[in-house]
């Protein structure tokens, strides 16, 4: 049975060992932009760890071609974060210098406490003000000399792929299309992309599969990428990759293939070699992805309440909190009996906060055990509100043939789609 499932189980410690060994290391593109984000030491932590690769690291064509497309901008968005540190800076002393003002009012608190608690805030702002400025100085122009672009064009000289040619360009549209209408991953996240960017997910995996079958060789994806299209969730807790992807790539190339986050890549290179875990670039690899993805413990799994369960039908309701005004969103609930095939499945919303725009909801299940509910604002700069969502679920078994109602739904809700 192993055999039959064998990306299935992931590797145990002495096979990790040797694919690390013998793997080819590849890398997407925020894990390469994330440098232009991070302090020194956690910069310097990534590239000791990409370095000791040395004669197997690879980049696909996909990844080379949206680093060079973004890092101008990674540039200067980080270099204005001293501009933003300022802003918060006077705002907080506007704030504090009101508080102030109602001290000095009051009868009760003596002049003294109030002079010295201004004098202390004052000196305490001028010290970061100074640090902030020391900083900025200290930063460097990444656009005039740059030797992080410097490091990645030695490593990667001669081991970055070719880009599609046009066939091979036109088959991989088609695909990449057929994968986002169908939500299979990677990359049907990304739907809200303009032009040919909502296939880039996939237009990087297809050539790391390729590269891997060609090579004969296992591979390591290390990935900045935390949306639901690459990671398997339950209860809003990440338990390893997607199992369509380990199949896909084992059924493609015969081989294996690892995929961390930045974060989990680190540790274990550092566990590999026998060496301390860098925590405070743990931490900070998290807060960096957190910033960006800007919907860091945004969603939270509340609960799931069953009312048919068995190997054919699955039905219930799943409640999801949405604890910051986002453009989308994604919830994750079980099957509390697992199917005996992956299953048709039909949502709706039947509560909702207050405001909320016209929408689009569908939903995606690659297994037979769990699912996903997708959320997305259909309104141009509308935001989802914040508060509880409440949505019904009918998953079905094509075996079931007497049970093809869909979920009644209520119909005074909102003119958005009831069901996808």
């Amino acid at each position: 049975m192993k055999n039959k499932f064998i990306w299935y189980f992931g590797p145990d410690e002495v096979e990790t060992k040797k694919i690390w060994g013998e793997c080819l290391l590849t890398l997407d593109a925020n894990v390469l932009l994330d440098l232009y984000r991070y302090h020194e030491n956690t910069r310097n932590s990534i590239l000791r760890s990409v370095q000791s690769f040395k004669g197997r690291l690879w980049l696909s064509h996909q990844t080379a071609e949206e680093f060079f497309r973004n890092r101008a901008k990674v540039i200067v968005g980080s270099s204005a974060g001293f501009k933003q540190a300022r802003d918060e800076l006077s705002k907080m002393c506007k704030n504090y210098s009101a508080s102030i003002e109602q001290l000095q009012s009051n009868r009760i608190i003596a002049a003294e406490l109030v002079l010295k608690l201004n004098s202390s805030l004052t000196s305490a702002v001028e010290e970061a003000e100074k640090g902030i400025e020391e900083a900025r100085k200290a930063f460097p122009n990444y656009l005039d000399r740059d030797p992080i672009l410097d490091q990645l064009l030695a490593h990667f000289e001669g081991s970055t792929g070719n880009n599609f040619t046009e066939d091979e360009l036109k088959s991989a549209k088609s695909e990449g299309e057929r994968r986002k209408k169908s939500q299979i991953p990677p990359g049907y996240m990304d739907d809200d992309k303009g032009g040919d960017r909502p296939y880039g997910d996939y237009y990087m995996w297809r050539q790391i599969l390729d590269h891997a079958k060609k090579q004969k060789r296992p591979m390591i994806l290390v990935t900045s990428e935390r949306k639901e299209d690459w990671w398997e969730r339950q209860s809003g807790r990440t338990i390893g990759p997607r199992q369509e992807l380990l199949k896909e790539a084992y059924d493609w190339t015969g081989q294996k293939i690892l995929i961390y986050q930045t974060d989990r890549f680190l540790q274990f290179a550092a566990e590999l070699e026998g060496g301390k875990v860098d925590e405070k670039a743990v931490e900070e690899i998290r807060a960096v992805d957190s910033l960006r993805s800007g919907s860091a413990n945004a969603v939270k799994f509340i609960s799931q309440n069953s009312i048919d369960c068995d190997e054919l039908l699955n039905t219930g309701k799943l409640t999801i909190e949405l604890r910051k005004p986002l453009i989308r969103f994604t919830g994750s609930g079980h099957f509390e009996v697992p199917m005996v095939e992956v299953p048709n499945l039909k949502v709706g919303l039947v509560s909702h906060p207050l405001g909320l725009p016209r929408y689009r909801i569908s939903a995606g299940t690659g297994t037979n055990h769990d699912f996903n509910i997708h959320l997305k604002s259909e309104e141009f700069g509308v935001t989802l509100p914040s508060g509880i969502y409440v949505f019904e679920y009918s998953a079905q078994c094509t075996k079931l043939e007497d049970i093809d109602e869909p979920l009644p739904l209520d119909k005074n809700l909102t003119d958005g789609p009831r069901m996808q």
